[in-house]
């Protein structure tokens, strides 16, 4: 039997033979995660980086107004913020620091299997 440990914080997905699993995240460290038992091994494809573990980048979502910019840098003081156009965006390095960021301005990241949309 092959168990399948999947990360909940980093994404960091693996397959383990002969019940070697880890009991934790050997990418973050986290204990957080979902293990399912599996038949045989999947094929290892090239996951796509944006909005994974490690791959910086300017949150549209999580951005402010030219007028709220001094009330997000002093609620973030760890965050790079930078201008486009007449707002400003938030440098988000990676995956644990965006769903940081997004719970401290209570937002939800909705799951797309979950989404049934109109009609």
């Amino acid at each position: 039997m092959i168990e399948r440990f999947e990360c909940r914080i980093c994404d960091f997905a693996e397959d383990y033979p002969n019940d070697d699993s880890p009991t934790k995240c050997p990418n973050c460290g986290s204990k957080w995660y979902l293990l399912r038992f599996i038949t045989k091994p999947r094929v290892k494809a090239n996951p796509v980086t944006i909005g994974y573990a490690d791959s910086p980048r300017y949150s549209v979502t999580l951005g402010v107004s030219e007028t709220q910019i001094e009330e997000a840098k002093r609620l973030h003081p760890q965050c790079e913020w930078k201008r486009f156009g007449h707002s400003y965006r938030p440098l988000i390095k990676n995956r644990a620091e965006k769903k940081k960021m997004m719970k401290q301005v209570d937002y939800e990241e909705y799951d797309p299997k979950d989404f049934k949309g109109r009609g």
